[in-house]
């Protein structure tokens, strides 16, 4: 791994990649697991892991081979100042191991009983506000809006984020990164 950003575009477009896709990932954690561990420990940032719409790789009832190097990565990572950030539109998607590893969660709006159930426990300790409120707000939250909880933190806190660049077009296309990696290429290509 490199100190800059390293992008892994991996677009589900066919059924039967799925099961190539959960080995992919697998040896991609294990790889930066690899690297993590060569690395000194450290208090502050060095490296970010960002996996978007983690479905299929951590669940609570199921082990693919991605799960594992999950959750290690969720309990090791802060010790060689490795981040993890996880996405995912469903909570419920998410091990309930990984759960409680995490320090940091920003929720957005959930609509169904089942996601605010998985939220509603962890959200309200040291929180100010009941259960009930909780509930209440996270179901009606507005576009933009998140409740962030972090273990080190008192209470829960609700923002919104001021602006957000998004054309809501989808995924990106391979076209659409060649051109957004392209100047990022050249500059090494000049290196």
């Amino acid at each position: 791994f490199r100190e800059d950003s390293q992008i892994v575009f991996m677009q589900k477009q066919e059924k039967y990649l799925k099961k190539e896709h959960s080995i992919f990932v697998t040896i991609l954690l294990n790889s930066y697991i690899n690297w993590m561990r060569k690395q000194s420990g450290s208090s502050s940032l060095k490296a970010l892991l960002y996996m978007d719409e983690i479905f299929g790789y951590f669940p609570p009832s199921k082990n693919p081979p991605s799960k594992e190097p999950m959750l290690l990565l969720l309990k090791q990572a802060r010790a060689f100042g490795t981040g993890v950030i996880l996405s995912t539109q469903n909570p419920i998607d998410i091990d309930y191991k990984g759960l409680s590893n995490i320090g940091t969660w920003f929720v957005g709006k959930l609509q169904t009983k089942q996601d605010i159930d998985k939220v509603l426990e962890p959200l309200s300790v040291k929180s100010l506000l009941s259960k009930k409120e909780i509930e209440e707000k996270i179901a009606t939250l507005k576009g933009r809006h998140f409740f962030m909880k972090n273990v080190h933190a008192s209470e829960t806190i609700e923002f919104s984020s001021r602006w957000v660049l998004s054309y809501l077009k989808g995924p990106m296309t391979k076209d659409d990164i060649k051109l957004l990696m392209q100047q990022k290429k050249e500059n090494h290509r000049q290196t």
